[in-house]
């Protein structure tokens, strides 16, 4: 997907493979500002719900308790009335405090699983622009790979697929937040003659970096070009095999208007159309495979 500029668009959570499943449903889940800082949007005591019951509901709690044993004994003495209205009220107290507890009880330790996993997902805001459409890259082909048709019917080793993809893409993600750290902390320029050689190093370095993940993203994306065409091949040659399905009742229709042997023509090109397509796709899927195994 790109944005209103041409750009494509980073992705806002890239999770590790190695995370449980659970921890993974619970990142992709959170907030933004959860993800970006979990210590700030922790912070709060567990007893700050004892202000929960200071809300309208209470109040229109209140409002039906007094009303109801009111109209129930309008003439009964005030202290009659009086004690269970308390005692509803408690109640309801009691129990706003205990629910919003719980509350605040499991945000904060769902927030403490965010903070110890902080260094296994990468944020959009975590890259530098050049690394973040790197990484937009790549999910993109992942994605490509993942949804096409010879991926889902098993014609490219989904359960490997599966398994390498998400790993391939995580490493890059983890190296370009790295690259994204030490390009931030890079100066812009050097501040004498002694720093400007080691400061060309480091940026040599990084750039070396980056043209390395480039060469990686590249090959997820031939992969993918790969896969698209296996794709098309496929429904070019599911297209041509149901065409030759009913090539005898072809050769009925034909057989009734033309000569026999024009109508066995016929039948046998479109026979023979299925075997050069099955031919293609079998080159495509090939070519495709060891493109997989190139990114191993």
């Amino acid at each position: 997907m790109k944005n209103d500029t041409g750009e494509l668009v980073v992705p806002r959570l890239t999770v590790s493979p190695d995370l449980p499943a659970t921890v993974q449903e619970m990142l992709r889940a959170a907030k933004p500002a959860e993800l970006r800082d979990p210590d700030t949007a922790g912070r709060g005591s567990l007893w700050q719900g004892l202000a929960a019951p200071l809300r309208w509901e209470t109040a229109l709690m209140c409002a039906g308790g007094y009303t109801f044993f009111t109209s129930a004994g309008p003439h009964a003495p005030v202290r009659v009335l009086l004690w269970p209205a308390v005692g509803l009220g408690a109640a309801w107290v009691a129990l706003v405090v205990s629910l919003d507890i719980a509350r605040r009880r499991k945000d904060r330790t769902r927030l403490r699983v965010i903070r110890e996993s902080r260094e296994q997902y990468v944020l959009d805001g975590d890259l530098v622009p050049a690394a973040g459409q790197l990484l937009a890259r790549a999910s993109r082909a992942v994605d490509a790979v993942r949804r096409s048709e010879v991926h889902r019917d098993n014609y490219l080793d989904r359960q490997r697929n599966d398994v390498v993809l998400p790993e391939k893409e995580w490493e890059i993600a983890e190296t370009l937040r790295v690259y994204s750290r030490l390009e931030r902390s890079t100066p812009a320029s050097a501040e004498g003659e002694k720093a400007r050689p080691v400061l060309d190093a480091h940026r040599t370095v990084l750039q070396a970096t980056l043209d390395g993940i480039e060469r990686r993203v590249t090959a997820l994306e031939t992969y993918a070009e790969q896969t698209a065409e296996a794709d098309r091949r496929y429904a070019e040659f599911l297209q041509i095999k149901q065409l030759s399905a009913t090539g005898h009742e072809l050769l009925e229709l034909l057989a009734r208007s033309v000569r026999d042997d024009l109508a066995v023509a016929e039948i046998d090109n479109l026979a023979e159309g299925a075997a050069t397509v099955g031919e293609a796709f079998k080159t495509a899927l090939a070519e495709a495979r060891e493109s997989a195994h190139a990114l191993s």
